[in-house]
């Protein structure tokens, strides 16, 4: 046999092996023919296209126009695969094109002929603009109850596309375990360069713009070393690469040169208004931000205020935070820290430097986007590294530093001066004036409003990472174990931030050692005496159930803190399992007079209109609070909390990774105040998927993902080195959102108790006057549950407002909580 004809066997071989795996190739009509429509907008299309062919010719093109009212919401398209029985296989990988500006939302439902396609398995596809993706996706994510002998859908869609969508996809392919795909032709390689190399274009067009306005000599040198950079990528994608891999990486750095030239630029402007503000300009630059921002350290614009006099005011016993920021101007910043004196106050009152914490902020890298859309895909920040000494800053990057100022709770009043010293190896300190107003009030030890959050450390495996955690798990340095060891650190920590050591799901009895020590303290929080969902459901399970939850009411009964217990169960449950909650909750009455039962099903008119009558608090999703309902319920004699999950996203607040830090403060204070929930949920602030604690940084390894493919869901805490707590940037906004409602209600119950005499001098009415006044949440704050400011000086005035006024109240200032002991 001739070699022309060897090589022609051989192909014909591979490419029979290949096809045994292919589930579609879109390289003749009747391949797209048949896929079918599920929902087709008007001028959506699907053809097959000469362009983006990773194998073959054609590839298919999808196409559709932007989302309007009044069009499909989920355009979508389906067919059955060539290939059924996907049990030899491990992956499926879909190659994917996307030639325009945008980046629209794409997923994938796969399943087979019996479970509906919305409970098979879920993809969303990483869709970045002007890009390829080569996306592969672990079959393990595929349900038990999915038969992959029949796999019979698959289902892609979008989501009312914000603008028009162009996708090419091709070589959809099972692979089996231990299988490798070929690169794709070097003729579609360098298509997919000609998208990458429009990076590079507009980054020399920036930095050549720049370089025109003369700007500083430091700056200049990097904007020129920028545009050499480009230079050379752009001549090694001319020339082609030769794989995969050597193409994705010559386009991740392409994607990052026009924002290296916008940082720079910022870096110039942020030097100039800093020599404006009186600093010298050479060396390092400071900033200045509040607690409710978060300052992206790379690959985003800089927006901080130039560091100058920093005020603040605090209550006794309150945390209140600030940002210093540190910008190198070209070189790197070696040992950098920033330190407090003392402060000194009125007739020589000390505010001890101890009181002042200057902790580096810590960043964890995303590497998705997750369901709920993101703006940034890269480092953001979030752990507060309290254990980490000096840092080094590269040109480029910003470097945050948490001031968090510690008031005592026999603090004298008054205003106390002093000033924070910025250091880094080489350079003189750079100072900055401080200014601390601590205000003649003091804050509870306990939560202002009752809270029931989950600290139940565990993880949550994805499929691809199932196996690799099992492992981890054996490990006694595995986060979900470490912690153990600081048992009653982690619950001291825990009640600094409100928050109690408690879990909603817990099924044996509470942790009592902990209880107690939190008692002695008089921080103990509500804690949950056990979950009951079994209850009714299951005979033997039952008494089982109510025998523990009777030991557990007895041991806090004797330990003299039933009153801070309740019981939840029924989680989000729906209304056919009303008669059985209300069943069970009747049985729970007689057994457990005055412990609040607590629920979070579904029932929206919080036991008015439905058979279950015996729940005492209701906990609706935020979304489903109603004011006006919860008046009814409470009329009723019932409590009605809120609670946020994995939903909702915006326009509603929530907590993630990627959401503004001051969402979580507002939560808990000006819309607490505004709306007036009798209480908060959580379901979990410990969801730890990281392999090891973060023992360095700021740049670390910690694992931002928590519940699914979320970032911080269910996970607002860290763990630091031998398993110390370590806190987030937004458990910080929980607990000073908290303390802002504290504000409100103690402005409001001395208003009340004001308001109660009758009588008044005029000055007496004046205050009335203004406190009626800053009592009421102001709408260009918080006008509603979706239409509210992100804007932190909004939220300082409206809580100085309400401070200035406590402090005029004087000797007259109102206890909310004396009752309860806080």
């Amino acid at each position: 046999m001739n070699a022309p004809r060897l090589l022609l066997t051989a192909f014909l071989l591979s490419a029979q092996v290949d096809a045994s795996s292919i589930v579609a190739d879109f390289e003749t009509d009747p391949d797209v023919g048949a896929i079918r429509w599920a929902s087709q907008p008007p001028g959506a299309s699907l053809v097959r296209d000469g362009s983006f062919a990773s194998n073959g010719t054609t590839s298919l093109k999808f196409e559709c126009p932007a989302w309007e009212k009044g069009r499909p919401e989920w355009p979508a398209f389906e067919w059955k695969p060539a290939v059924r029985n996907w049990k030899p296989y491990d992956r499926l990988v879909v190659d994917v094109v996307n030639p325009t500006e945008s980046s629209p939302y794409l997923a994938l439902f796969v399943s087979d002929g019996k479970v509906p396609f919305r409970e098979g398995l879920y993809h969303r596809f990483e869709v970045r603009e002007r890009g390829f993706k080569r996306c592969v996706i672990p079959l393990a994510g595929l349900p038990d109850r999915v038969d992959r002998g029949d796999i019979s859908i698959l289902h892609f869609f979008t989501e009312r596309p914000a603008a028009p969508v162009r996708i090419h996809l091709d070589r959809i392919v099972l692979l089996e375990p231990g299988e490798a795909l070929p690169d794709p032709p070097r003729a579609f390689l360098r298509q997919v360069v000609a998208l990458e190399a429009g990076q590079l274009g507009r980054a020399r067009e920036m930095a050549a713009e720049a370089l025109t306005e003369a700007p500083p000599g430091a700056i200049r040198h990097r904007l020129e070393q920028t545009v050499a950079r480009a230079a050379e990528l752009k001549t090694a994608l001319d020339r082609g690469p030769d794989t995969l891999e050597a193409l994705e990486t010559m386009a991740a750095e392409a994607r990052t040169l026009p924002g290296r030239v916008n940082r720079w630029l910022d870096v110039g402007r942020f030097q100039k208004e800093c020599l404006a503000a009186g600093q010298p300009g050479d060396g390092l630059l400071v900033g200045h931000a509040t607690s409710m921002e978060k300052i992206l350290p790379r690959d985003a614009p800089i927006s901080l205020k130039p560091a100058a006099r920093i005020r603040l005011s605090a209550a006794r016993y309150e945390k209140e935070s600030f940002q210093i920021v540190v910008v190198p101007v070209a070189e790197t910043l070696k040992n950098v820290r920033i330190g407090s004196a003392d402060l000194i106050g009125p007739e020589g009152a000390v505010f001890p430097a101890s009181g002042i914490q200057c902790d580096v902020v810590g960043y964890v890298r995303t590497n998705s986007v997750p369901p709920y859309g993101s703006p940034h895909v890269g480092w953001w920040p979030d752990p507060i590294l309290g254990f980490l000494g000096a840092v080094d800053i590269q040109p480029g990057d910003l470097q945050s530093f948490w001031i968090r100022v510690c008031v005592p709770e026999n603090q004298a009043p008054g205003i106390y001066q002093g000033e924070l010293a910025i250091r880094a190896a080489g350079l003189p300190p750079r100072r900055i004036p401080v200014e601390l107003k601590v205000r003649g009030f003091s804050l509870p030890k306990q939560s202002p409003l009752p809270v029931a959050v989950t600290f139940a450390p565990s993880d949550h495996p994805m499929p691809a990472t199932a196996a690799a955690q099992e492992e981890w798990r054996k490990s006694p340095a595995y986060p979900v174990n470490a912690w153990r060891k600081h048992k009653l650190r982690w619950a001291d920590f825990l009640a600094d931030y409100y928050i109690n050591f408690d879990s909603l799901y817990r099924t044996g009895p509470p942790d009592f050692e902990v209880l107690r020590h939190l008692h002695g303290q008089g921080r103990l929080e509500t804690f949950n005496l056990g979950i009951f969902d079994g209850v009714s459901r299951d005979p033997g399970q039952a008494e089982k159930t109510l025998e523990g939850l009777r030991e557990a009411y007895r041991t806090a009964k004797d330990l003299g803190i039933l009153d801070h217990a309740y019981i939840y169960g029924f989680d989000e449950c729906q209304a056919d399992q009303f008669p059985l909650l209300e069943k069970t909750a009747q049985t729970l009455r007689k057994e457990f007079p005055g412990v609040l039962l607590m629920t979070t099903s579904y029932d929206h008119s919080f036991g008015c209109d439905t058979v279950v009558k015996s729940i005492d608090a209701w906990c609706p999703l935020t979304p489903k609070f109603d004011p006006a309902q919860a008046a009814r319920a409470r009329a009723a004699g019932k409590q009605v909390w809120w609670y946020i999950c994995c939903g909702p996203g915006h326009p509603y607040a929530n907590m993630f990774i990627e959401f503004p830090a001051i969402e979580g403060r507002l939560l808990m204070g000006a819309m607490t105040a505004k709306q007036r929930p009798d209480g908060f949920l959580y379901y979990q602030t410990s969801i730890w998927n990281s392999r090891n604690p973060i023992t360095t940084g700021p740049f670390t390894d910690w694992d931002p993902r928590s519940w699914t493919t979320y970032h911080g869901d269910g996970s607002w805490t860290c763990v630091g080195p031998d398993g110390i707590p370590v806190p987030t940037i937004r458990l910080e906004n929980f607990r000073d959102g908290l303390e802002d409602y504290a504000y409100f209600r103690i402005l409001a119950e001395t208003l009340r108790a004001a308001t109660a005499h009758g009588t008044a001098t005029p000055d007496g009415k004046r205050w009335q006057e203004d406190a009626m006044a800053a009592r009421a949440v102001p709408d260009d704050l918080v006008r509603s549950m979706t239409d509210y400011s992100r804007d932190p000086g909004k939220l300082a005035a409206w809580r100085d407002r309400m401070a200035d006024l406590i402090d005029q109240a004087g000797a007259k200032v109102a206890n909310p909580w004396a009752e309860a002991g806080k």
